[in-house]
């Protein structure tokens, strides 16, 4: 149900923001790999939230509708002329307000894991990410990225058999 008036609805906003701004920060900077483009686009994606909460049908939680809504808006920037070669770099110093997302750091531990989740093709780094660093469940995933829970699992696996392959190939090169 839709807040009644502006100061409801202006209300709303604030505690979104305050319960969801660092996952969609954190999402958006999964996608653009810049820190300045994704606190832009955090903030299409409130004032999105914010033009479109009369249209809220409550089919899905809060924070997964406001997560899709960041995830349309981060594929629709990298689709954009707007677009440029970025690097990930930024994403490893964050500063503290949005801070390295402390759940990849103890789930994967090791810089060069994480690379090669960076480096996987979009369509498995998306669900690794949901998945591991924002703990979201097979079916939240499923409700975020538009997928049948079938392919969510399928590319968790094929995600994670890349995953191996490149973390065996990077031993092999230490060796």
């Amino acid at each position: 149900m839709a807040p009644a008036n502006r100061d409801d609805r202006t209300e709303l906003l604030r505690e979104l923001m305050e319960a969801y701004s660092r996952d969609v920060f954190h999402v958006l900077l999964s996608y653009v790999k810049d820190r300045h483009i994704a606190e832009d686009l955090a903030q299409d994606v409130f004032v999105k939230v914010y033009d479109h909460m009369d249209t809220f049908r409550q089919e899905s939680s809060y924070k997964t509708w406001i997560i899709r809504i960041a995830v349309n808006r981060a594929k629709d920037f990298l689709r954009s002329s707007a677009r440029k070669n970025l690097s990930m770099d930024h994403f490893s110093h964050v500063d503290s307000e949005f801070s390295v997302e402390q759940t990849v750091i103890s789930k994967i531990r090791d810089e060069r894991l994480w690379r090669a989740v960076t480096e996987l093709p979009d369509l498995y780094r998306e669900v690794i990410w949901l998945y591991y660093a924002k703990e979201f469940s097979i079916d939240e995933i499923s409700q975020v990225l538009s997928l049948g829970e079938s392919a969510v699992k399928t590319r968790l696996f094929r995600g994670r058999e890349l995953l191996k392959k490149a973390w065996k190939g990077s031993e092999d090169h230490d060796a």
